[in-house]
């Protein structure tokens, strides 16, 4: 009988420091979503406190927060929202912006030349919302993400996909391309560029570079600064962040 104990207690030893060694893997800080999903009944909160600046208009979100829970394997449930300050030299605002729900399922995982691959969906909801942030009309936007594995320390990921914009229904076309590299075991840069763009309209194009610091396997936090570049150069932006797992 103690024998079968001793093995049950060294199996479930091994499972839970199986569980805890898998590092965390987080959508933030930048652009480009990861094919990666929450595992099964696992909840992970992402959040940030950033700064934007476009011409004479100056913006803060306090915090934004992605919470992400695994339901199936592979498919994830999303909620994502913002506290928002908007500074303007006419006006100042402040409130909560609209609360986008979605999923992401992951469909493939890599295997030689055949990289990691994932769909997200999700639609921003104009009335769950504060008064000053609210939307005339629903936004949805469907993106499929890819990422290959370069070598251990580094991959290659590229989102692509569609967003209704929430003023005219119109489409607005996103595209994401980053590339990361784990400098040690717990430090990762991360340099990325991506787009908006609307029919018959310029691009608004940006790039960006992160450090994201792994404190422990479900804790982590990252630094982002990025800019505007081609035909938005007046958008400077920057932002700090902590993700956990549980």
């Amino acid at each position: 009988m103690k024998t079968i104990q001793k093995i049950i207690t060294v199996s479930l030893f091994c499972i839970s420091y199986i569980t805890s060694a898998q590092q965390i893997q987080t959508d933030r800080p930048n652009e480009t979503e990861s094919p990666n999903a929450i595992s099964k009944h696992h909840v992970q909160v992402e959040s940030g406190f950033s700064f934007e600046k476009e011409n004479d208009e100056k913006t803060f979100e306090i915090p934004e927060i992605v919470l992400r829970y695994g339901v199936l394997k592979n498919l994830e449930f999303r909620f994502e929202s913002a506290l928002k300050i908007t500074d303007e030299e006419s006006k100042n605002d402040f409130g909560i912006e609209p609360v986008r729900v979605g999923f992401k399922y992951h469909i493939l995982d890599h295997k030689n030349a055949i990289p990691d691959l994932a769909l997200l969906g999700r639609v921003s909801i104009p009335w769950m919302a504060d008064n000053v942030y609210q939307e005339p009309k629903y936004s949805p936007e469907l993106r499929v993400l890819s990422q290959h594995e370069l070598s251990k320390s580094s991959h290659l990921g590229y989102n692509v996909g569609v967003h209704w914009l929430p003023d005219t229904a119109k489409p607005e076309y996103v595209y994401m391309l980053s590339a990361d590299y784990s400098i040690t075991k717990k430090i990762k840069l991360v340099v990325e560029t991506y787009g908006f763009t609307e029919p018959h309209h310029h691009a608004k194009n940006t790039a960006d570079a992160a450090l994201l610091f792994l404190v422990t396997n479900n804790l982590q936090l990252d630094i982002i600064a990025g800019t505007g570049i081609m035909h938005d150069y007046s958008n400077k932006f920057a932002e700090i962040g902590l993700s956990f797992r549980i």
